[in-house]
C-alpha cells in the first residue's frame, strides 16, 4: 500500500510539473478555440477584441524589423478598406517593444488605418508560438474558432490570404494551403542582421566623414 500510495504522489507530481511545459508548447491553430486577445495601442487606448461583433476577423502578428510583414501591410489596409463593410475586421499585433511615437509615425508611413497593438499579458499566456517566424495571420469566425493560420507573406501566399478572404465573406470554400518559401518569413536572426548591417552603415558613413 505504502508503494501504491508513493507511485501516486509521483504521478500527480510528475503531471503537474508537466502541465506548464505542454501549455507553454501549444500553437493555435485551425478548430481552436482563439485566446484572449487584448493590448494598448500607440495612443494609450485598451482593445479588446470581442469576436462575435463581426463575420470574421483576421489576426495578424507582425513586427517592424520584418519585410515580410511589411510587404503584406497594403494588403491587409486594402482588405480592411474594402471588405471591413461585408463583414470583416484587421487587427495587427507586434510583441515587438517599441516607443508610441515610434510606432505611431510607422502606421502613418505605411498608411495603417486598421486596429494595431501590442501584445498584452493575456495574449502572450494565450497566444503561442508567433514570436519566432513572422508574419502569423489568424483568420477567425464569428464563434471564436480559428479557420486557418497563415505562417508567411510570400506572394502566392498573399495572394491565396486574398483569395480566402473573398471566399468565407461569399460562404464559398477556403483554397489550398499554401506554404512559405524562405522570402515569405522573418525570424529573430534577420533582425540581428538588420541592425549589424545598419551599424555598419552608420560607422562607414562616420568614417566618410571623417576623411
Amino acid at each position: 500500500m505504502k508503494a501504491l500510495n508513493k507511485t501516486l504522489v509521483l504521478v500527480s507530481t510528475l503531471a503537474l510539473l508537466a502541465t506548464p511545459l505542454q501549455a507553454t508548447g501549444n500553437v493555435v491553430g485551425p478548430g481552436d478555440q482563439a485566446p484572449g486577445t487584448r493590448g494598448m495601442d500607440h495612443n494609450k487606448v485598451l482593445h479588446v477584441i470581442d469576436f462575435s461583433e463581426t463575420e470574421f476577423t483576421l489576426i495578424n502578428f507582425w513586427a517592424t524589423w520584418c519585410e515580410p510583414c511589411r510587404n503584406e501591410m497594403p494588403v491587409l489596409q486594402e482588405a480592411h478598406e474594402t471588405l471591413g463593410p461585408r463583414g470583416l475586421r484587421v487587427v495587427g499585433i507586434t510583441h515587438e517593444y517599441i516607443e508610441d511615437e515610434t510606432l505611431g509615425g510607422f502606421l502613418d508611413e505605411m498608411g495603417v488605418t486598421y486596429t494595431v497593438f501590442r501584445a498584452g499579458p493575456t495574449i502572450k499566456r494565450g497566444w503561442v508560438g508567433v514570436k519566432g517566424s513572422l508574419p502569423n495571420s489568424y483568420l477567425i469566425g464569428r464563434d471564436g474558432k480559428v479557420l486557418r493560420r497563415y505562417v508567411g507573406a510570400s506572394a502566392p501566399q498573399i495572394e491565396q490570404l486574398q483569395s480566402d478572404l473573398l471566399a468565407v465573406l461569399e460562404g464559398r470554400p477556403l483554397g489550398m494551403l499554401i506554404f512559405s518559401g524562405d522570402d515569405g518569413v522573418a525570424t529573430p536572426a534577420d533582425r540581428v542582421r538588420q541592425k549589424e548591417e545598419a551599424e555598419a552603415r552608420k560607422n562607414a558613413g562616420q568614417a566618410e566623414k571623417s576623411d
